[in-house]
């Protein structure tokens, strides 16, 4: 049984797999501290959790794109008591297309949220999960952080970033007593935005795709068992396994005329 003083800390928690991790940790009578942009879908889902699993669940509105947002987090948990047990890095934002015709000031927040604002919260929060003895934290990356994707450039970057980041991490705090995972879904319908996008690559991508239940399902229960990586989806990681057995300049090719397809879904500027 969890203490009452001790929660999970979820990003992006609003909406999509993040709103869904935190239903599991929930269902596990695990309290939750939902962070997210200030929407109404926010509190919709702290109003949900209680209702429906009786914990406790706090809202944290917040844009973590701001360098100062993760020790104001940290801090608001110091104040309230609030004991982070699990520690889920998950928001993230993504653009596919050409390179140039997507704004550069798109990519920077794209960088400071899929990578800065993971590094910043779990710098803050580290030192207190190492005193617990048992502790956990999970990075959202992408199956797409082992294959580079054309026209994906910077956000299949950011990804690998975390996915390095993540494997290496979890070396260094193992001892004591923190896991680190790494969570590498393939295609999840998410929002409008990501269906553009599976639909885009047409079947292929379709019999990938994932729900947000299925894959924070499948993340919770492999974190809690202290899996490294995990990937949700029988044949996304059937797919892993064979695109590591493809010499790099072929595979590449293979992924540029796969991906090519993304190119026709209108960018953000």
């Amino acid at each position: 049984m969890e203490s009452k003083h001790e929660y999970a800390l979820i990003t992006g928690a609003s909406l999509g797999i993040g709103r869904e991790i935190a239903k599991e940790f929930a269902q596990r009578k695990i309290n939750t501290l939902l962070v997210a942009l200030d929407t109404p879908e926010l509190y919709q889902i702290q109003k949900d959790l209680r209702e429906d699993f009786h914990i406790r669940a706090e809202t944290y509105p917040a844009d973590l794109t701001d360098p100062a947002c993760a020790i104001a987090i940290h801090q608001w948990c110091k104040e309230n008591d609030f004991v982070v047990k699990y520690l889920i890095n998950n928001a993230g934002i993504g653009e596919s297309g050409f390179l140039e015709d997507i704004a550069l000031k798109r990519y920077c927040q794209m960088i400071d949220l899929n990578t800065k604002a993971y590094i910043a919260l779990t710098h803050q929060f580290l030192p207190d999960l190492k005193k617990l003895g048992e502790a956990y934290i999970m990075n959202t990356s992408s199956m797409e952080a082992t294959l580079p994707l054309p026209y994906k450039a910077v956000y299949t970057g950011t990804k690998n970033f975390i996915y390095a980041f993540s494997l290496a991490l979890n070396q260094e705090v193992r001892r004591y007593g923190v896991r680190v995972s790494v969570l590498c879904p393939g295609p999840v319908l998410t929002n409008e935005e990501g269906l553009k996008r599976i639909e885009a690559q047409g079947k292929k991508a379709r019999m990938m795709m994932l729900y947000p239940d299925q894959v924070a399902s499948y993340a919770i229960k492999n974190l809690l068992g202290g899996r490294l990586v995990i990937n949700p989806g029988r044949m996304n990681r059937w797919i892993n396994r064979l695109q590591r057995l493809i010499p790099m300049h072929l595979k590449m090719r293979i992924l540029e005329q796969m991906f090519r397809s993304y190119t026709r879904v209108s960018p953000s500027k």
